[in-house]
């Protein structure tokens, strides 16, 4: 009986070794991205030869959704400017302006090794 008991050991312990051997790259490499998030337009009315470029947000709400499922979280600095760290993946990248009409902008992203910052720009509200 204990030479049993002692193969049923060796047994279960090579097959929760098994699930324990490192990670594949695939499940946690991950990549950065950074973008930055502008609000316009930025005049009532614009006009050829007077340039009414957009402005940074600063403090805008940047989410990374797979799905509905919120991934990762950042808020814009004072240049509108952001950072997520995320797994190797497609997300939905949502930015929400603050204040104001609380305007969204949207873009698809695929995180890799290598990833070009993104701009979005969410609606001022000036009219």
């Amino acid at each position: 009986m204990s030479v049993r008991l002692a193969v049923a050991t060796v047994v279960a312990l090579l097959f929760t070794s098994c699930g324990s051997s490192s990670p594949t790259p695939s499940n946690t490499a991950r990549g950065v991205l950074t973008g930055v998030v502008d609000s316009a337009p930025t005049c009532p009315v614009e006009q050829a030869g007077s340039p009414c470029p957009p402005r940074p947000v600063a403090g805008a709400a940047v989410v990374a959704l797979r799905g509905t499922d919120a991934r990762s979280m950042a808020r814009t600095d004072a240049q509108g400017r952001f950072r997520l760290t995320l797994a190797y993946g497609t997300y939905t990248i949502r930015a929400t302006n603050v204040g104001g009409i609380g305007s969204t902008a949207t873009k698809i992203v695929t995180i890799g090794p290598t990833n070009a910052p993104i701009e979005l720009t969410v609606d001022s509200g000036i009219r």
